[in-house]
């Protein structure tokens, strides 16, 4: 009954299991062949990829043989998914057999399928109608093979049976045989382009049909590339369309966009903007935008021929909800019945420009917009874009690049999308510090945002709530400098007539002064422009050898000011940096005076990507940026002596001086670990731990996690320290005591991380030298700490010892008293840690 049930639902959605179609081409794969072993991801590979499509019979075949190579692969691929459309599409499945050691298991049941609407899109208020058919296979095992074969029966009627398909000769993965066939009758013409290496068809007749066909094997997955714009794809591929130019496209775009006449809603709703605007076109067109904007909601059902045929702009009215198409229709509609020039326009959001390397097909188009004209002026218009503010003068698009009018009156072929302007983002970011560190400082960042960078924002704010504003703009802040609070409430000032939005944040900076060990009597304050370095393109490095181009924000232009209100007058060395090319430009102007530090920088780009051939350039421009994205002040608490560094990047002699020291000491660790005190025995058998030995346990594992961040904390990596240590006052009158100092501090450090790791693998093991090893830590510890905080207290003449000093060495004297007694006189210890080094 329950399989009587199932099988009769899934017929429903236009599901059933029948034989293989007897139009296939032959096609024999050599099933022996095997992938190179390092291209396998997810435990199998693709043995067997087959597509063949019949385009008289309006059916496209696919048959797959997966070999599951370990346990990855049987989480990976013992799961079937098959996506269709029941409104216009049948799914016929034919096998799925698992071949087991030369055996046929067969386990094509239809009470097994289940057939699910998803709606994936629903998220973006996309509802397609789309099923899924899934069948969980059983009894999956290492080394199976997983065949399945289905056919999917039927076309859009909307493309009224001419031909179009775009497709990739490649995977993610390997494929170690592929076939690809289009049969047609010889009478169709289709045209090809071929993409990034792909290879032409084979054409031959089979059956009195034309056959076009790829036969490929061991085709290697493309290396990913990442940054890359959305244009860009290395994927071989192959388009083949049965359209000779774009103007046969615009003739079906007219057809499917067929404006039927306005019923008693939309000329009732027309009337009203026109008496609203007062005979004045350019009013009516803006207010026609900001209704069809605003009060026709996004919400598309793009069910069967409704994926590109627009819904009547009377429907549209009465139902407040469209998709791009609908809205587009209903704009253009509205803006044509005052005498407007109004159309549909299709674009691509992911290819852009790149659109026009296409042949002619109608379903390369993702997006839908309206091109209009009025007093000579060009108007491109998002219907589907909200918030939109200001006048048409302000009117924005996103950068769509090309665009195909649907006018056959029109040019045959793709027309540029532009803006009349671009917006900009103002920031300004201003930094009150205190005169030492007991005392909060303040920061006022001021944000204006003007066309469609304000759309964005008042976008932004209306789908979230003040306070979650609020938490979003404070959490950036705290990740830059720490302890940051809310000083009075989040500002907006929406200028709506000249699409403006300014944002004020006001913060309680509560220790912008920053100290450590190796500076006693300095405090620093890093000022970070995070701001731009958020908005550059991502960091390439010379090693990469990307082939492909790199990501830009586009348009983009921002203008940044960062301000610091010193408690005394203060002096910077006044470095300017000046970058132009076709692709961007950065400019920095730093200037002082009196105690106001000001940091100045613009930052615009001219194309949405940078090319390969100026990567090199961009890497380079990138290290010269980066020195300057970043500035330490440093005040000298007892001669009040005030400068700034600019972030000069890492000191790598620094970095290998650390290897070194780290390859030494961990050679002189390894030599202890062998060494043993117990003889060797058949057997010893050591108690669990339990009892004071788990809080030394804790000790034990906690002292590298906090060693290794001390470590990379240090500011000895930075050359910012070197290069103004000439500049230090000290006792000694010395820079290189200085540099001694710093270099004997990192050795230290670094010989305490080997320790602690040492410590840990003995306490593992419950290594007879672990208590020995521990009692020489704690000393070497107290010792280093108490000689590092002596040596820099002499040095910078400093009489009065910092809290963070006397707290280091309490807490190593507190060690010591307890864990020296407890690690040389517990039996709990001698009893536990007994065990000899292993020999192999």
């Amino acid at each position: 009954m329950c399989c009587v049930t199932a099988r009769s639902s899934a017929q429903q959605k236009n599901f059933s299991i029948t034989p293989e179609p007897s139009w296939r081409v032959p096609y024999k794969p050599d099933l022996k062949q095997e992938p190179d072993a390092r291209d396998v991801s997810n435990g199998y590979y693709m043995l067997l990829f087959e597509e063949q499509q019949h385009v008289e019979q309006s059916a496209i075949y696919r048959h797959e043989i997966k070999q599951i190579v370990s346990e990855a692969g049987i989480q990976n691929a013992a799961e079937i998914k098959v996506d269709y459309d029941p409104v216009y599409e049948k799914l016929l499945f034919h096998k799925i057999l698992i071949r087991r050691k030369g055996k046929l298991i067969n386990q094509l049941q239809a009470s097994k399928f289940k057939i699910l609407q998803q709606e994936d899109d629903l998220s973006r208020f996309i509802y397609s109608g789309l099923y899924t058919a899934y069948y969980i296979l059983e009894d999956v095992r290492k080394g199976d093979q997983i065949e399945l074969a289905y056919t999917i029966e039927g076309n859009n009627p909307i493309f009224e049976h001419k031909f179009t398909s775009l497709f990739y000769l490649a995977s993610p993965s390997p494929i170690v045989n592929f076939h690809r066939s289009i049969i047609t009758d010889p009478s169709r013409e289709l045209f090809f382009k071929t993409f990034n290496g792909a290879p032409m068809p084979d054409r031959q007749m089979v059956n009195n049909m034309q056959v076009y066909k790829w036969e490929m094997t061991n085709i290697q997955a493309p290396e990913p590339e990442e940054d890359a714009p959305s244009w860009y794809d290395n994927y071989p591929t192959v388009q083949a369309t049965e359209y000779r130019d774009w103007m046969e496209v615009i003739k079906w775009g007219d057809r499917v966009n067929k404006i039927p006449p306005p019923g008693a809603a939309l000329k009732a709703k027309i009337a009203e903007l026109k008496r609203e605007s007062h005979k004045n076109k350019e009013t009516y067109m803006l207010k026609a935008i900001r209704f069809v904007q605003d009060d026709i909601r996004y919400m598309g059902i793009e069910m069967g021929e409704y994926s590109h045929r627009p819904n009547t702009p009377d429907k549209i009215l009465m139902q407040r909800f469209g998709d791009c198409k609908d809205k587009s229709l209903l704009l253009a509609t509205i803006l044509k019945a005052n005498g407007i020039y109004a159309s549909m326009a299709y674009v691509d959001s992911y290819n852009k420009g790149r659109v026009v390397d296409f042949l002619p097909a109608p379903d390369i188009f993702d997006h839908a917009i309206v091109y209009a004209r009025l007093n000579d002026k060009d108007y491109w218009i998002d219907a589907t874009t909200s918030f939109q503010r200001g006048n048409l003068a302000a009117l924005t698009i996103s950068d769509f690049q090309q665009g195909l009018i649907i006018d056959p009156a029109g040019k045959n072929g793709f027309t540029p999308v532009k803006n009349i302007a671009n917006g900009k983002t103002v920031v300004y970011e201003h930094f009150q510090l205190p005169s030492d560190q007991s005392n909060a400082g303040r920061l006022s960042v001021t944000s204006i945002f003007t066309m469609q960078y304000a759309d964005d924002q008042r976008d932004l704010l209306a789908n979230s709530s003040r306070k979650d504003n609020e938490n979003t703009f404070l959490n950036y802040y705290k990740n830059i400098y720490g302890s940051v609070s809310i000083d009075s409430s989040l500002r907006v000032i929406d200028n709506e007539d000249d699409d403006r939005i300014e944002i004020r944040e006001n913060y309680l900076l509560h220790t912008p002064w920053k100290t450590d060990s190796a500076r006693i009597n300095r405090i620093d304050f890093n000022v970070k422009a995070n701001l731009l370095r958020d908005v550059l393109p991502a960091y390439a490095e010379e090693e990469d050898k990307k082939t492909a181009p790199l990501e830009m924000r586009y348009p983009f232009s921002q203008d940044y000011t960062i301000t610091i209100e010193m408690p005394s007058a203060w002096s910077i060395n006044e470095e300017e940096l000046h970058i132009r090319n076709p692709y961007y430009a950065l400019h920095f102007v730093p200037s002082v005076k009196d105690n106001i530090v000001t940091l100045h920088y613009t930052f615009e780009t001219y194309q949405d990507h940078i090319p390969v051939n100026f990567l090199d350039t961009y890497i380079k421009d990138r290290k010269k940026i980066d020195d300057f994205l970043g500035f330490v002040f440093y005040w000298d608490m007892e001669g009040k002596a005030q400068s700034e560094a600019p972030s000069q990047g890492i000191n790598w002699f620094i970095i290998g001086l650390t290897i070194f020291f780290a390859g030494v000491f961990t050679h002189h660790a390894l030599r202890f670990y062998k060494i043993s005190i117990q003889p060797a025995q058949t057997a010893y058998y050591p108690p669990a731990i339990n009892g004071f030995l788990v809080l030394v346990a804790i000790g034990i594992f906690v002292m590298p996690v906090h060693t290794f961040y001390t470590l990379i904390n240090m500011d000895i990596f930075s050359n910012n320290i070197w290069l103004q240590l000439d500049k230090l006052t000290n006792a000694t009158h010395s820079t290189s005591l200085l540099q001694l100092l710093l270099v004997t501090e990192l050795a230290g450090v670094i010989c305490m991380l080997v320790f602690n790791l040492l410590l840990v693998s003995l306490f593992l093991k419950k290594r007879d030298t672990f208590p020995k090893a521990l009692v020489v830590f704690i000393v070497f510890y107290l010792v280093f700490n108490l000689a590092d905080i002596l040596a820099f207290n002499y040095v910078y003449e400093r009489k009065d010892w910092a809290d963070a000093s006397i707290q280091i060495i309490m807490q190593a004297c507190i060690a010591a008293a307890i864990l020296i007694p407890y690690m040389l006189k517990s039996r709990q210890v001698k009893e536990t840690f007994i065990m000899p080094y292993e020999r192999n």
